[in-house]
């Protein structure tokens, strides 16, 4: 393991890229929570400022984190991308690394990335959360952390969907372009050519609604006596979506059905 991790390592300290991508993505998340945190919405009964309170500043900011997990599949899709477009992969198979030593780096990698984004969904959750609430409690504190594990799963599901599309095209650029097009307009096509009843088992929908958007009214507001007339499905503003427990668990499955495809593609095709 650790000779992986410093062959690893190896790779990527000296690329640029790496370093810009990760402070964009955190540059970004942070500039989006400042700059919600300054709007106050001034309507009697709803605090806008709870979204950055304990306990739901974790709910909310693991909602904002995955808006850039795009950002860290492509990080993937461009590291093992150029390994086999500079044919390194195949010098380094040729020199005695194994294609699932190779493999088992990458998920390295991709551990290490979802780490940075719990770190970084945790750290400036802690700062935020202690600004802008008033009577703390260490259960209060500690309350929905819970979600800070289900976001690392969900990252991971994005970069292990980003590495198996570098393994299926061997082409930084191609690959990069259909995991957006996946993401943005192939699934959500084939979701709304799909009965109802269909449409929230597909992968993306799963690995994405892992981290959903936050019940802003029930939030807001305060109101624990009215959170099923308060949710946003309650209300009718979004269909009904699986419950918790069922899209981590199926988000399980579709990772690893990922990863499988990924190690075969790499196990079988030339280098």
């Amino acid at each position: 393991m650790k000779r992986l991790l410093a062959l690893e390592w190896s790779k990527i300290s000296s690329y640029g890229f790496f370093r810009v991508i990760l402070i964009l993505t955190l540059s970004l998340f942070l500039l989006t929570v400042f700059v919600f945190s300054r709007v106050d919405i001034s309507v009697p009964g709803f605090t806008w400022r709870n979204l950055f309170r304990f306990p739901d500043v974790w709910k909310s900011f693991a909602w904002v984190a995955s808006w850039f997990n795009l950002l860290l599949g492509i990080l993937v899709i461009t590291v093992a991308g150029n390994e086999y477009s500079g044919r390194t992969l195949r010098q380094q198979v040729m020199t005695g690394l194994s294609r699932e030593e190779w493999l088992a780096g990458k998920g390295m990698l991709i551990i290490a990335l979802a780490i940075f984004g719990v770190a970084m969904v945790s750290l400036s959750g802690l700062i935020f959360g202690f600004i802008y609430t008033g009577d703390l409690s260490t259960g209060m504190i500690f309350k929905n952390t819970g979600i800070l594990l289900v976001y690392f799963l969900q990252a991971t599901g994005y970069m292990v969907l980003g590495l198996l599309f570098i393994s299926l095209f061997r082409s930084n650029a191609l690959s990069i372009i259909m995991y957006l097009l996946y993401f943005i307009m192939i699934e959500p096509i084939l979701r709304g050519l799909c009965p109802a009843e269909a449409r929230s088992w597909f992968p993306v929908k799963i690995i994405s609604h892992l981290t959903p958007l936050p019940e802003f009214v029930q939030v807001t507001s305060g109101d624990a006596m009215s959170a099923n007339q308060l949710t946003l499905e309650g209300m009718g503003i979004m269909p009904r979506q699986l419950d918790s427990t069922t899209t981590i668990i199926a988000a399980l499955v579709y990772i690893m059905l990922f990863a499988s495809i990924t190690y075969l593609l790499v196990k079988r095709k030339d280098l």
